[in-house]
């Protein structure tokens, strides 16, 4: 017997008769609080931990905060062993000892045994592919030596035939497979893309081809489970759950139910478990004793406005950090940084666009892009334009969304504290900056991803070991509610 029960967003606990696991659990409604992201595991859950099973152990698939939850993990026993990915930074491997765990590296193609369960992790295609920042996140293949069936998920990883070549070598045979959909707008921070009113429709369209690929590669699953996107916003920022969420999960499954009418597509739930038996796919059930969700009437709304014609008001946005004005030298640092960061930019995606443009094509525009850093409690703010001949920041035009080609509008406290390493940029992009672009179509202009390399834990790992032990101090008197079997 092979089950496995949905925990939320993309956590997973895996069983057999005498044998269990952990894989990226969020055992707290509230996470990523390494980046000031103040998430809800969506939908709402009520845990009976008195119930839970006892594990044998605790796999991360990689460092992102809704996977590697430092307030979760301080709800673990400490004898059970934590499975870190191999490629993590030594930061994350640092705070698990000093929270007391044992670490053992998650090594991408050498399997990890709990008992008669086996769990074999896969590595990215990152020559041939943009997985963004997922340097370290392992897509993983879980089976029972019994045979009673297999749990494929890529995770936050970009599917591609090499990885359902290596599940087939594990088994012949699929039987449940986790589909991601991390699909969000960002319609809301830009001026150049529209709401996008087309994402299920599209959502549909990459399950179809990823679905493609699978029954080609290795064969048709009993069962593709959707998950990730696990989360809402609350509060003065609850306006984000209209304007984020743009993929109607369920509308997605029922589209491939009616294609593939023989095949099994659901949309997870926290508490829902697939029970394997046979190499197929013989239950679903809705909840288990320790885990299931609130009433569907409690759920926050999600998604955009029935009315086509209506849009979700985009409000004014507050500093991730909580505070909007610099502190005594804070302005300096900043301008520091923003030329350690310059020299970073060279040969990168932004700078090859740049270097890709004519000068007319700038739409009567600078060539180039611009930082425009509000501070104090007004409307002020400090403009920084980027000079690719001098490797470096100088000081901008007062009127930076008419003067320059592209551009970003954050607080200064956030645009610091991510070149500090003390926030990841994703802090910001959930309503908490602005980009502009004259010339969408032409010129990529993706700040983010040059924030993830300079920012990343792998490049920054002193930064990020503050940051963990910061939140560890946070948990360190919480009592473990998940027990060694």
């Amino acid at each position: 017997m092979l089950s496995t029960t949905f925990l939320g967003h993309q956590g997973w606990l895996f069983q057999s008769k005498t044998s269990a696991f952990l894989v990226d659990p969020l055992l707290c409604e509230e996470f990523g609080h390494a980046h000031a992201l103040e998430y809800r595991v969506y939908p709402p859950r009520i845990f009976s931990f008195e119930n839970f099973p006892k594990i044998d152990g605790v796999v991360l698939t990689h460092e992102h905060d809704d996977h590697f939850d430092i307030p979760s993990l301080a709800r673990v026993e400490r004898t059970i062993p934590i499975f870190l990915s191999s490629r993590s930074s030594t930061a994350a491997r640092q705070i698990l000892r000093e929270m007391g765990f044992t670490v053992q590296p998650l090594e991408p193609g050498q399997k990890v045994q709990f008992g008669d369960l086996e769990l074999t992790p896969f590595c990215g295609d990152h020559v041939r592919l943009n997985n963004s920042d997922e340097w370290d996140t392992l897509p993983f293949f879980v089976r029972d030596v019994g045979g009673s069936g297999n749990f494929f998920s890529m995770v936050d990883i970009t599917l591609t035939e090499q990885h359902l070549k290596w599940a087939r070598a594990k088994d012949s045979r699929p039987v449940v497979i986790s589909w991601t959909n991390n699909a969000l707008d960002w319609s809301h921070m830009t001026d150049f893309l529209p709401e996008n009113k087309k994402a299920t429709h599209e959502g549909f369209i990459k399950m179809g081809v990823d679905h493609k690929l699978i029954t080609t590669e290795w064969g048709t699953p009993a069962a593709i489970v959707v998950c990730a996107g696990g989360f809402t916003f609350d509060g003065d920022r609850a306006w984000l759950n209209q304007r984020v969420f743009c993929v109607d999960n369920a509308a997605v499954c029922q589209q491939m139910s009616r294609l593939y009418p023989k095949e099994q597509f659901h949309v997870t739930r926290p508490g829902q478990t697939f029970w394997m038996e046979g190499h197929r796919l013989k239950r679903v059930f809705d909840d288990t004793p320790f885990l299931t969700t609130t009433p569907p009437e409690t759920w926050p709304s999600r998604g955009p406005s029935p009315d086509k014609d209506q849009t979700t008001p985009v409000p004014d946005y507050a500093p991730a950090t909580g505070r909007r004005e610099m502190q005594n030298g804070d302005s300096e640092l900043l301008e520091q940084r923003l030329q350690e960061f310059a020299g970073t930019l060279v040969g990168g995606t932004i700078f090859k666009g740049l270097y890709s443009l004519l000068h007319d094509q700038a739409t009567g525009r600078i060539p180039t892009f611009a930082m425009a850093v509000r501070d104090g409690s007004g409307n002020e703010r400090r403009v920084y334009e980027y000079v690719p001949s001098a490797c470096a920041f100088v000081r901008g035009a007062a009127n930076p969304e008419k003067t320059y080609l592209a551009g970003l509008e954050c607080w200064g406290t956030d645009l610091l504290a991510i070149l500090n390493g003390e926030l990841g940029p994703i802090a910001l992009n959930f309503g908490r900056a602005r980009l502009w672009n004259a010339l969408p179509d032409r010129f990529f202009f993706d700040l983010f991803a040059e924030f993830n390399r300079v920012s990343h834990p792998l490049r920054r790992p002193g930064e990020y070991l503050r940051t963990y032990q910061r939140l560890w101090a946070r948990s360190a008197n919480v009592s473990p509610i998940i027990f060694r079997r």
